[in-house]
């Protein structure tokens, strides 16, 4: 699916497919008055051009109604859901939270809390993978606005104290650390999951973009979506995200909203933007 496509089209582009067609009408009203007395065709001749043109302009007419209804906005098919609804909250740095969203927390066993409602695929998630051979460790889970901030003050620091400028620590820190108000580890419904092979590495939080090869990387990257979760920030998504890759990072959206976002290559960015035009045009036909 492409989804960079613009979908409106500007009073310019109106106006040149009038011009072409304005052009069109009047070569052919030429060519029908070019004709000599000696030349002139019979009253069934004339009929004929005349039916014959009308034909041609009624064409052009369509050929350029049909050119304009392809730009026009058309609503996508999609999951039956909307750009409101809970597991669908947008959170980045365009879309930050003001506060934090009131939530009834589960604890997992690893200590990491995340919100109630996503307790029973999370626990699937982690059942299957285990019965497929594989062997996680969580690393993170809900991490409320004041965490965010001290986690992004942490890495701010690290970064000035290895010799970066203010400015180049802020963008290495924002590489992988979402501001304190757009981190989706407030809502609760993101987890980062992680290879333990990878994470018990001396040193290591496992939280390393070689996940992708790991067993446990390629698992969850062709399966987390059965179970309602997204890979959130995957590669070659960056520019729209606004965060590097991240094989570790799972957002829960729900099962119909995860297939549908996995197999047509879309970010929570890209099909919130579909809903909210969907929805839009839904508003407009009311």
């Amino acid at each position: 699916m492409e989804t960079k496509k613009k979908y409106s089209h500007t009073p310019e582009r109106y106006a040149q497919r009038l011009r072409c067609l304005a052009g069109l009408l009047l070569a052919m009203l030429f060519f029908t008055g070019c004709t000599t007395e000696d030349d002139e065709p019979s009253n069934s001749q004339q009929d004929a051009i005349a039916s014959k043109h009308s034909e041609e302009s009624q064409a052009a007419s369509e050929a350029a109604v049909d050119e304009a209804d392809e730009d026009e906005p058309k609503v996508i098919v999609t999951p039956t859901a909307s750009s409101t609804d809970w597991n669908l909250v947008l959170v980045n740095r365009e879309n930050q939270l003001a506060a934090e969203i009131a939530t009834e927390f589960y604890l997992t066993e690893s200590g990491y809390q995340i919100d109630s409602r996503i307790k029973d695929p999370y626990l699937a998630l982690l059942e299957a993978g285990k019965a497929a051979g594989m062997d996680f460790t969580m690393i993170s889970g809900y991490r409320s606005i004041e965490q965010q901030q001290a986690n992004y003050d942490v890495n701010y620091q690290n970064y000035l104290a290895s010799g970066l400028s203010e400015e180049e620590a802020r963008a290495k820190t924002e590489e992988y650390i979402a501001l304190p108000h757009a981190s989706e580890h407030i809502t609760g419904l993101a987890v980062d999951l992680t290879s333990t092979a990878l994470a018990t590495q001396e040193g290591g939080s496992g939280l390393l973009p070689d996940l992708e090869n790991y067993p446990e990387g390629l698992w969850l990257k062709e399966n987390a979506a059965q179970y309602g979760f997204i890979l959130r920030y995957p590669k070659e998504k960056e520019a729209i995200t606004g965060i590097n890759f991240e094989p570790w990072h799972f957002r829960f959206v729900g099962v119909e909203n995860a297939i549908y976002m996995t197999e047509n290559n879309l970010t929570l960015e890209e099909y919130a933007a579909i809903l909210k035009q969907n929805e839009a045009l839904g508003d407009s036909k009311k």
